[in-house]
């Protein structure tokens, strides 16, 4: 078992979760990082995508993030975002619809600048992937 560090999730409305992890995965701007106890220091931006820490050795901790930052310290790791949302926050139907909007959005763009478009999907898909469901 690996050593544990002090693991936040914290949004501009609260802290999403605070506890213990092993292991945290994030999706970092240029790849995804993972931290574990005694990791050297850094700051990252994040992308859209999948935050998963494994949690005092037995449980998983997964949630879709909307970009933002992670500060990773030897027995720390601190995660700030815009949005983080569990599976339990999703509302897959809602969401299924957001995807399809997204992507009629993104494919009428043409070569545009598409960047807001395609955020837009990546969003959409970290919230079914966080929620175990397929993009349908």
């Amino acid at each position: 078992m690996a050593a544990a560090m002090d693991f936040a999730v914290v949004t501009p409305e609260h802290v999403k979760f605070e506890g213990k992890a092993e292991i945290v995965v994030a999706p970092g701007a240029a790849g995804d990082l993972g931290a574990l106890s005694n990791h050297a220091p850094m700051v990252t931006t994040l992308r859209i995508g999948v935050l998963r820490a494994t949690v005092e050795g037995r449980s998983r901790v997964e949630y879709a993030v909307n970009a933002g930052f992670m500060q990773i310290l030897p027995d720390k790791v601190v995660v700030l975002t815009d949005a983080a949302l569990a599976a339990a926050d999703v509302d897959v139907d809602a969401v299924r619809a957001d995807l399809r909007r997204a992507e009629e959005q993104l494919a009428a763009k043409r070569g545009a600048d598409d960047r807001a478009e395609r955020d837009a999907v990546a969003w959409a898909r970290a919230r079914l992937e966080v929620a175990h469901k397929p993009a349908a």
